[in-house]
């Protein structure tokens, strides 16, 4: 729908997608199997793929963020670093030490570029539960962590965002919560706790945030999105289990993102799809 009929082939673009990014227009898509990172560029009714050229190539991408200057980091999960490539997947530097991370799985980065935040879920018996910052030249500058339940601690982190305002918001799974630090990696606060009841979690798989600050949070056990406000209280959530695919049913929901529009992004890798929600202001505007 997003590339019109017979814009590309009649293959599926995806295999099985995990991460998603979105800015100006463009959807990228990260699917591990094929090693590449799909875009749909809806404004001009268009698909194609990037991070296959040697010998700056992505094997196994399993996280994705855009700055400000709309550059794409992705972060491959096999080569343990983040290569970053322009909105049109020229390739410009790479950040990450494979030594110092163990399994990473989240990424995010500042408006500026200036921060590049890696999450490491780290090893299953291991303290190396972290979140490890660099700048763009490469050089660490920070840790969060390491396991641990009290603030400031982490245990299996598997995602990131850093809002507008400045926070860096950690997806602390094994804790059931999300946390938030300043740039510099200072702890501000959490919310969020084990449960099925509202605003809590079971099994949280991505995390986003809005342009107003509004924080999203996929979880895989309810299969829905909750929407928190920036201070972590429920607004809302979206979606609900369902082995039939209908819009607004999941059954195996992956990665969230959020553009610079406010469009939610979702990706759901039972069914293959990912779906696109408006703001409500919008499309009453629109209707």
């Amino acid at each position: 729908m997003l590339t019109g009929k017979g814009s590309v082939s009649d293959e599926r673009a995806f295999r099985k997608p995990a991460a998603i990014a979105a800015s100006n227009g463009r959807i990228y898509v990260a699917d591990p199997p094929t090693g590449a990172i799909v875009v749909f560029d809806a404004q001009r009714a268009r698909a194609f793929r990037m991070g296959l050229r040697e010998p700056n190539r992505v094997q196994k991408p399993v996280a994705l963020a855009i700055d400000g200057q709309n550059r794409v980091y992705v972060l491959d999960g096999r080569l343990r670093r983040v290569l970053v490539f322009d909105a049109l997947g020229l390739f410009q530097f790479a950040v990450g030490d494979p030594k110092a991370l163990t399994q990473p799985a989240g990424l995010a980065v500042s408006q500026d570029g200036q921060r590049i935040f890696v999450v490491d879920r780290g090893s299953v018996d291991g303290e190396d539960h972290k979140v490890v910052a660099y700048s763009p030249d490469n050089r660490e500058l920070f840790r969060i962590g390491p396991r641990g339940a009290a603030p400031g601690f982490l245990n299996i982190p598997l995602a990131a965002a850093v809002s507008r305002a400045g926070k860096l918001l950690v997806l602390d799974s094994g804790n059931f919560r999300v946390q938030a630090f300043d740039l510099d990696g200072k702890y501000i606060s959490q919310f969020g706790s084990v449960g099925n009841g509202l605003g809590q979690f079971s099994r949280p798989r991505g995390i986003a945030v809005d342009p107003a600050g509004n924080i999203y949070v996929s979880d895989a056990s309810f299969n829905n999105v909750q929407i928190f406000n920036p201070a972590g209280d429920l607004l809302m959530w979206i979606g609900a289990p369902g082995t039939s695919d209908f819009p607004g049913k999941f059954a195996l929901i992956a990665g969230v993102a959020v553009d610079e529009t406010g469009r939610l992004y979702v990706v759901d890798q039972f069914h293959l799809k990912i779906e696109v929600y408006r703001p409500v202001q919008e499309a009453k505007r629109g209707s």
